[in-house]
């Protein structure tokens, strides 16, 4: 399967057109937005915008601006609802954007935007009661997973997004279906 950026690629060569493609990338990462965000990865993949996803955060005002004062100004920045990530999902943008969410059960709730990602990124969560699998054993980074993530993980390789884990844009990554292969659930 080819990514949305190869198929749009393609596209330009047919038509002779120049054609500015910006891309969606998802990270899960329970610290949401933090210096590895910042700069590493909006580097990596020439961010424009970070969007991070959480509903009580969104609620907080003071806890917003605390987790944002940090970004640099050359970038949007902004916490939003599920909701609001559904509905800026299906809006065009104009430039790169990087979705940050807490929990790997929050992509149930982002399907259909998932479907329009470049790239999912299984980054940073700490151990929860739920949790049974650690995705990182030797890694330099904690991602521990339940029963339902893996489940939800195996779904969302299934819709055809490309699902990797990744600590930092230097380290190696990591695809789903190599990951998958040593869990039973």
């Amino acid at each position: 399967m080819q990514s949305r950026n190869a198929q749009l690629c393609i596209m330009q060569r047919k038509s002779g057109k120049e054609i500015h493609v910006f891309m969606d990338y998802l990270r899960i990462d329970d610290r949401l937005i933090h210096g590895q965000i910042v700069t590493a990865w909006c580097g990596h993949l020439k961010i424009n915008e970070i969007i991070a996803i959480d509903d009580a955060l969104a609620a907080n005002k003071t806890l917003q601006s605390i987790m944002l004062m940090g970004i640099p100004k050359q970038y949007k920045s902004h916490v939003v609802t599920m909701a609001e990530a559904k509905e800026i999902f299906a809006q065009p943008s104009d430039g790169n954007r990087l979705f940050v969410t807490r929990l790997p059960q929050d992509l149930s709730n982002l399907r259909e935007g998932l479907k329009k990602c470049e790239l999912v990124v299984i980054g940073n969560a700490a151990k929860r009661a739920d949790t049974r699998f650690n995705l990182t054993k030797g890694g330099g980074s904690v991602f521990f997973a339940s029963e339902a993530d893996i489940k939800l993980f195996d779904e969302i390789a299934a819709d055809g997004v490309k699902l990797v884990y990744q600590t930092v844009p230097k380290s190696p990554s990591k695809e789903w279906p190599d990951i998958r292969k040593g869990i039973k659930l």
